[in-house]
């Protein structure tokens, strides 16, 4: 069955996903991800394909509710690592200026233009 060898290979791949995760590997997590993505849209092809034939069996939709809620936690848990990681270069590198290097940015009211257009007079 189809279904079930696409269904088998984003289970597969959600764990090394899940395990590059944990491992903080970033070179496999990209890799895996992008495959993850891939393999949920053939699934979801493959999906699209059944659409008129009888209801799914019931462990493969529990199948399917289990791989909605791991991608959930995964989720949840990237933007987690992404908030670290965000806080660890903050405490790092100081801020950026948010002035350009040719002074303020924005013309008109409120704004300045850039030194090397003002004029002199």
């Amino acid at each position: 069955m189809q279904s079930n060898l696409a269904l088998e290979a984003v289970e597969k791949l959600l764990a090394e996903v899940s395990s590059a995760m944990l491992a903080g590997d970033p070179v496999a997590l990209e890799k895996g991800s992008a495959q993850l993505r891939q393999a949920v849209a053939d699934f979801s092809r493959v999906m699209e394909g059944m659409h008129g034939q009888p209801p799914l069996p019931v462990e493969m939709a529990a199948r399917i509710q289990r791989i909605s809620e791991q991608l959930t936690v995964q989720r949840d848990n990237l933007a987690r690592v992404t908030a670290l990681v965000d806080r660890q270069v903050a405490s790092i590198l100081p801020q950026a200026d948010t002035a350009s290097t040719y002074g303020k940015t924005g013309a008109g009211p409120g704004g300045a233009v850039a030194r090397i257009y003002r004029s002199t007079g």
